[in-house]
């Protein structure tokens, strides 16, 4: 199936109201179409809506376009979120057991960044990037074993290499895919499977929470030794509100001792 997007035309000449979608067979032709409207899904932010507007409930003219086609004009999420319903029926989402498994890949190639930063920056992570990384594969390993005879063999995932954020994202679709899986063998009355993937999302939280608190921990660090340097070394650290003079146990600044400072971090 194809799926095109284009403007709908009002009655009026030059203005749209939504967007129309169609749904195209390349061998039987069209399928389907519908449309949605701009005001339905407030695809416009409102602080970039022209006058008229807001009045016509967010059409779009040739004569408001420069002003509601700007940077941050159209809010990408919702227009995804209308596109996303109007052809969801033709395209519906895939089962648990093989969203769970396509995401399996960014798990091996974020365990790889994890390893490369470990090389190059061993205080990253606390120290345990490696940590991270092996027990990322093992359970990884081990969610692919499980998937195994619900999906069979599936083609090697794309090596590219994944930075830790997206790794984390690709790991909290892959927990949520396995609980959706967990539940849907609690339905089908299969508890020892249900049992298998919950307790694979739970560990997958775990790394989640493990990680991310790590890296706050290396964020707050970092932070806090420019801070810490900044103060050491700026004169307006040292600023009072009232007369040129030191705040009271603080000890003024030295221009020398900066300067002198300065040289030897060099």
């Amino acid at each position: 199936m194809v799926v095109t997007a284009e403007l709908a035309q009002t009655i009026r000449e030059d203005t749209w109201s939504g967007v129309r979608i169609r749904i195209v067979s390349p061998s039987a032709g069209a399928v389907d179409a519908n449309w949605f409207g701009f005001s339905q899904y407030d695809v416009f932010n409102e602080r970039h809506r022209a006058p008229s507007a807001r009045d016509g409930g967010g059409e779009l003219t040739r004569y408001n376009a420069d002003f509601m086609l700007v940077t941050d004009g159209i809010d990408a999420s919702r227009l995804r979120k209308a596109v996303a319903e109007y052809t969801a029926v033709f395209a519906p989402p895939p089962a648990p057991e093989f969203a769970a498994a396509a995401h399996l890949g960014s798990l091996f190639s974020m365990a790889r960044r994890l390893d490369h930063l470990g090389s190059v920056k061993p205080e990253t992570l606390a120290g345990r990037a490696f940590a991270h990384a092996e027990v990322l594969r093992e359970v990884a390993g081990g969610i692919h074993l499980d998937l195994l005879p619900l999906t069979g063999e599936r083609q090697a995932a794309d090596s590219a290499p994944v930075e830790v954020a997206d790794g984390l994202a690709a790991l909290r679709k892959l927990r949520t895919a396995l609980t959706a899986l967990a539940h849907c063998a609690d339905v089908a009355e299969h508890p020892g499977h249900g049992e298998v993937f919950r307790g694979h999302a739970e560990s997958l939280d775990g790394i989640d929470h493990e990680i991310t608190t790590d890296l706050a921990a290396d964020r707050a660090a970092a932070d806090g030794a420019r801070a810490s340097a900044a103060t050491r070394i700026s004169p307006t650290a040292f600023a009072t509100s009232g007369a040129d003079r030191p705040t009271a146990g603080a000890t003024p600044f030295d221009p020398a001792a900066a300067r002198t400072a300065e040289r030897g971090r060099r």
